[in-house]
């Protein structure tokens, strides 16, 4: 299954809700692309930076790191974590040629105050740092873990808002910004906005009008750089070579956000190649032990000494593992009706992958963690693309 989710594939992007192991899951994934020999980039988008837990690495937004793999890999993995500011300055410096056009826009008084908040719109940076990464031939595959649900579907917006930008009047009146004086009917309207640009300078002690037009000016050099950008990034998006992976669990809270959220996604016109399910309970996996025992004669004995087991702790531990076998019945409903409500959206649902991963104990919240969800996607033993429990 993962053969075949990586089949052809130059970018995996993981969606889905806060909380259900997405970063895990892009983790591990890349790590088993990794371990299988492909060169591999995971990239988080996630402003919580959970991926730097995850795979142990350096505080150090903004560079790749190099990911230990285990001796028998035959790949290589590296993590990076987004650094917006830095990214769009760099981005400025490029396509202005690093030389007195770069100091000019990132000098200008308006562009420093300016920039963070652009760049804060992390969904566009994310996705130039995704276009750098696609393109650099020192990489096969990119994993790309995004924001919560809420904030995910902006990813696919930022290319078209940006272009929307850079093909309006904008730059033309903000490299003329007293136009928009002159454009105000009336010489009260026209007064109040001489007044109000003239105290801004005062109290900025930013000779704004100036500086406003300097920016949009040499701004506009750059311009259709920006936007070969833009649209090479949509491109990528909506290419053959990118896979989509829809991320939840099978818990009852979360069904109907789930398909609420594929409903939206495919509405933007985003198709779902694959679903991994978190955290699904399969009573060989629960924990290091193995199953819990039925029988007290089973239960793990490393003292040396004859066991002395009460008929209370006995009943006890019968009474957890009937427990565990209701709940593991009941995700198994969750799961088929996730399955058949997806079964509804997209073009193509029948050739959806669905990925199950095992609960685990403790939480994965390490590289060796991580390591071991992604021996599972290499080799899974609890993952049935067609379940039948």
């Amino acid at each position: 299954m993962l053969d075949e989710l990586l089949d052809g594939t130059r970018v995996v992007v993981l969606l889905g809700a806060g909380g259900v192991g997405k970063t895990t899951s892009a983790s591990a994934l890349a790590m088993a692309a990794a371990r299988q020999g492909l060169r591999v980039v995971v990239l988080t988008v996630d402003p919580a930076a959970r991926l730097k837990d995850a795979l142990e690495l350096p505080d150090e937004p903004g560079y790749l790191h190099r990911v230990p793999l285990p001796p028998d890999a035959s790949g290589t993995l590296d993590a990076i974590l987004l650094d917006a500011k830095s990214l769009f300055d760099d981005l400025v410096s490029r396509l202005s040629g690093d030389g007195p056009l770069a100091a000019a826009i990132l000098e200008n008084p308006i562009y420093r105050n300016v920039a963070g908040a652009f760049a804060g719109s992390d969904s566009y940076m994310a996705l130039e740092q995704l276009l750098d990464i696609a393109e650099d031939e020192r990489f096969d595959l990119v994993i790309v873990d995004t924001p919560p649900a809420t904030h995910a579907l902006e990813l696919f917006d930022a290319p078209d808002r940006i272009l929307a930008l850079l093909e309006s009047n904008a730059l033309d009146y903000l490299s003329e910004p007293l136009r928009l004086v002159g454009a105000a009917t009336g010489r009260i309207a026209q007064g109040i906005l001489t007044t109000l640009v003239g105290a801004l300078e005062r109290m900025t002690g930013m000779h704004l009008i100036r500086d406003i037009s300097r920016l949009a000016t040499d701004f506009e050099t750059i311009a259709p750089a920006f936007r070969k950008r833009a649209k090479a990034i949509r491109d990528l998006l909506h290419g053959d070579e990118t896979r989509f992976v829809l991320v939840s669990a099978p818990e009852p809270h979360l069904a109907s956000e789930l398909l609420a959220f594929a409903e939206q996604v495919d509405q933007a016109g985003i198709p779902i190649d694959s679903v991994i399910l978190n955290r699904v309970f399969n009573l060989p996996y629960l924990g290091t032990e193995g199953r819990l025992p039925v029988a007290v004669d089973a239960l793990p004995n490393t003292s040396g000494k004859t066991p002395r087991w009460s008929a209370g702790l006995a009943r006890k531990l019968v009474q957890c593992n009937r427990d565990l076998e209701m709940l593991e019945d009941e995700q198994r409903k969750r799961i088929a009706e996730l399955r058949e409500g997806m079964h509804g959206i997209g073009t193509h649902p029948e050739a959806r992958l669905w990925i199950e991963l095992p609960t685990l104990s403790p939480s994965p919240t390490s590289l060796a963690s991580v390591n071991a969800i992604a021996t599972l996607l290499i080799s899974p033993t609890t993952s049935d693309p067609n379940p039948t429990a």
